[in-house]
């Protein structure tokens, strides 16, 4: 092959690979999941002079692409296209460099169709298009294996004498890659047992003791901020201690997690792949056509043949390694625990497909004794091999473009995890003027939707109300108001009941993501809370008149009793009612508390799913209040102690001089 039709070709591979990571990239994934929200606040973090060696934000993060990220978000924007094209270059980057690395070992041919099963398959498509760190591990990772192998003689074409510049920038991207995601811990064990197997296969080369000295401690000093750092800080990786339990039965005697996760990473490649929905089509194998999963069993079988040849045994080596993070720790098998795995899994199939082109040609190859007319049969035979490459390449890249951009995000799973709604919500919002009282429903209203409206949304959303509609209501102040509810999340059945007592307008249809609840005049609701019980007093017994404010940031309105007369293992239900009359610094909670007659609380409940966040004075924010009573609780008059605190423990809002007020007793009927 001439270098020039070489570069044609590895060209037009990377311009495939960039195409398919590029295409409909804030579409597919259907919108952004909570963990890539969390890598945005880590930038906004390092934006706001957070500069951590290890961010502990969920569940914790290496720094580098943390880093990169907030480069990518800075200049491209706090939007979907700044938070993944980092994965998309460190993607592309990726297959740059295992084809580098490949072609030093095999050659083009190998080299180049490893290449373009990477940029066509489905494994490392997805996560060069998620706001993932994983992705990173494999540029790095494969960038100082391809250094340490220019220092061994593992290939003709390599020097006889290794140089120390080698050495040095193994080392720096072996320490680099444990800046990248925690699997590439397992990389310095692969490298030195790729270098302890080579030096035992070639005794009589010595050892460059010096020289390999010289990488460890490159490695040694640049990991050593990350390595030290997580030492003194134990409990800073929590998530490590929830997935361990099978190396803590292997150490204690029991290995049979252990073997399970072996079994279930061996057919991870061709027989059934990740199950999580989230990270793969659940059950979908690495190499989900028949040809390509035939082509690495053969691959692997040759390189098991010819294991005593450095280059075969490097890929051994390195493929066994990649899959123990995922062996050793729950829910196997897991594509992102084996993503070290990317650098040699494809390698397997090109292996074996080359092969068999030689075999061919050398089949077809012109014997003297032959007629003339038979010289025909090489120039076929030549033709023959990337045809036949094109055609055996096709299936893979059909499947993955069919199960990746039309199957895999209509899972039920892929929808709530990457917030299909509340991205759909977000279209919405952009469509009304900005003037708009809106209220939004969410599932994590105090942590991760109002990011997820920020990224999701062009318009700044920072003036819309959040509430989870399961317990809390929230009335923007104005005309003319919206509500949007995804349809993933519940609209408890009182407070949906008093949406259309006031006149709320249902706008939805089938294929929505969300349900619309527009109220056009604000004077029902006004009407409607004429009606509500305004009894209470202060703690020492006298009454007050509502409403009456709390430290005045929130003024109590009233309250209803949707279940009055609740029987022993029935729930008391209580609405309360509030108007904002400064949004407060920081997140509320309401108490109620149902107390016996020596005061001593046997049930309470303590609630607001709503974060102060685009609350404006005016607001009416209606909190449900659930009591479960007891089976044996006695029947009888049991006094209410409401109020306001700071969360999450304190201090008290106060009203009229006290810490609470005393709503009438609830009357417990005797079981019937």
């Amino acid at each position: 092959m001439s270098r020039r039709l070489e570069w044609v070709i590895i060209t037009l591979v990377l311009a495939l690979a960039a195409a398919l990571r590029l295409w409909a990239l804030g579409e597919v994934p259907p919108g952004l999941a909570h963990d890539e929200v969390a890598n945005w606040l880590i930038a906004q973090d390092i934006f706001a002079g957070h500069h951590a060696i290890y961010f502990t934000a969920a569940y914790g993060h290496e720094p580098l692409y943390q880093y990169v990220q907030a480069a990518s978000v800075a200049l491209f924007g706090d939007h979907w296209l700044g938070l993944r094209w980092p994965s998309v270059a460190f993607g592309l980057l990726g297959i740059v460099v295992t084809y580098a690395l490949t072609r030093r070992l095999f050659g083009a041919p190998v080299a180049l169709l490893t290449a373009a099963w990477l940029a066509t398959s489905f494994w490392p498509l997805f996560y060069a298009r998620v706001a993932l760190r994983a992705i990173s591990l494999p540029f790095t990772a494969s960038l100082s294996a391809y250094f340490l192998l220019r220092t061994t003689n593992s290939t003709p074409h390599q020097s006889t004498t290794p140089e120390v510049t080698n050495w040095l920038l193994a080392g720096l991207f072996l320490g680099l890659s444990l800046y990248t995601y925690m699997a590439a811990r397992i990389l310095p064990f692969v490298l030195v047992a790729y270098l302890i197997y080579f030096f035992l296969i070639h005794s009589s080369t010595p050892i460059p003791w010096s020289r390999l000295l010289v990488c460890l401690l490159v490695a040694a000093v640049v990991s050593a901020p990350l390595v030290v750092w997580l030492m003194t800080h134990p409990g800073a990786e929590y998530r490590i201690t929830e997935v361990r339990e099978p190396l803590i039965r292997l150490f204690a005697g029991d290995p049979s997690l252990v073997w399970q996760n072996l079994i279930a990473n061996l057919e991870f490649f061709t027989f059934s792949g990740d199950p999580w929905p989230r990270q793969n089509l659940p059950g979908r194998p690495v190499f989900a056509d028949p040809i390509s999963a035939a082509l690495f069993w053969a691959g692997l079988i040759i390189a098991l043949w010819r294991w005593r040849v450095p280059r075969y045994g490097f890929l051994l080596i390195w493929l066994v390694g990649s899959l123990v993070p995922s062996i050793v720790t729950s829910d196997a098998p897991s594509s992102i625990r084996d993503i070290l795995g990317l650098v040699v899994t494809f390698v397997f199939p090109a292996l074996a497909l080359v092969e068999a082109g030689r075999w061919l040609k050398h089949r077809l190859q012109i014997r003297r004794f032959l007629p003339p007319a038979s010289c025909l049969l090489l120039p076929a035979s030549c033709l023959l091999l990337p045809a036949s490459c094109l055609l055996l390449l096709a299936p893979c890249l059909l499947l993955t473009v069919r199960d990746y951009f039309f199957i895999w995000p209509r899972h039920e799973v892929v929808q709530f995890d990457y917030q299909a709604d509340l991205t759909a919500v977000a279209h919405r919002l952009d469509e009304l003027p900005a003037s708009t009282p809106i209220a939004v429903a969410g599932l994590s209203v105090h942590t991760m939707d109002g990011p997820g409206l920020d990224l999701a949304a062009r318009r700044d959303v920072g003036d819309v109300r959040l509430c989870d509609t399961r317990e809390t209501l929230v009335v923007p102040a104005g005309r003319d108001i919206w509500l949007f509810v995804p349809r993933v999340v519940p609209l408890d059945v009182d407070l949906q009941k008093r949406l259309m007592e006031w006149g709320a307008i249902v706008e939805t249809n089938p294929q929505s993501a969300f349900v619309s609840y527009r109220l056009p005049e604000v004077e029902a609701v006004r009407s409607d809370l004429q009606r509500l019980e305004t009894q209470a007093t202060l703690p020492g017994g006298r009454p007050v008149a509502l409403p009456i404010s709390f430290s005045g940031q929130m003024a109590f309105l009233g309250y209803e009793w949707t279940r009055p007369t609740p029987a022993p293992g029935d729930s008391a239900n209580l609405l309360t009612y509030w108007r904002v009359e400064a949004p407060p610094p920081g997140q509320l909670k309401i108490f109620l508390h149902l107390l016996v007659e020596s005061n001593m609380s046997i049930i309470q409940h303590d609630g607001l799913g709503s974060p102060p966040r685009g609350w404006a004075a005016g607001d009416l924010v209606v909190q449900k209040h659930v009591l479960p009573l007891p089976a044996n609780l006695a029947p009888g008059l049991y006094k209410l102690h409401l109020g306001i605190y700071n969360a999450p423990a304190g201090p008290r809002l106060s009203v009229a001089g006290a810490d609470r007020l005393i709503l009438p007793p609830i009357e417990v009927n005797a079981p019937p």
